[in-house]
C-alpha cells in the first residue's frame, strides 16, 4: 500500500477543518447549546492543551483521508465529498450513535456532533482527494 500523500493538501484540510469548527462551535451557532448538552454551559472554550490535540487529531484524520483516497482513486472534488460523507456518517456517525445509546446523552448532542463530523470529513476529504 502507498502511503504518500501530498503534505501541503493536508496541512490545508487541518486548517480549513479548524476554522470551520471555531465558525461551527462559536456560541451563537452551536457552541452554547453543545456547552449545555455537555454539562459546562457557563465554561468558555480557551486555546490549550485540548486545542493542541484537536489540531494533531486533525492533522491525523486529513492525513488517513488523503491515504485512503489515494488508495480508492478519488481525485476530485466530487468523489472527495462522497469519500467525506461516507467517512462522516459510516464510521462517525455510526460511532456517535453508539456513543449516545451507551452514556444516555441526549440525541440533540448527538446532532451536533454529527454533523460536525460529516461537514468536516467532506471539508478534509474534498481537499485532499482534489489536491492530489
Amino acid at each position: 500500500m502507498d502511503l504518500s500523500v501530498n503534505y501541503l493538501a493536508v496541512v490545508v484540510a487541518t486548517i480549513a477543518v479548524m476554522v470551520f469548527g471555531f465558525v461551527f462551535f462559536l456560541p451563537q451557532v452551536f457552541g452554547a447549546r453543545w456547552m449545555a448538552l455537555i454539562g459546562r454551559p457557563n465554561e468558555p472554550l480557551r486555546p490549550g492543551p485540548e486545542f493542541v490535540v484537536s489540531v494533531l487529531a486533525a492533522f491525523l484524520n486529513a492525513w488517513t483521508l488523503a491515504v485512503l483516497a489515494r488508495s480508492l482513486g478519488a481525485s476530485t472534488l466530487s468523489d472527495g465529498l462522497v469519500l467525506g460523507a461516507l467517512v462522516g456518517v459510516g464510521f462517525f456517525g455510526a460511532a456517535f450513535a453508539a456513543n449516545t445509546v451507551i452514556t444516555k446523552r441526549p440525541w440533540s448532542l448527538f446532532a451536533i456532533d454529527a454533523a460536525h463530523g460529516l461537514i468536516g470529513q467532506m471539508i478534509m476529504a474534498a481537499i485532499v482527494a482534489a489536491w492530489r
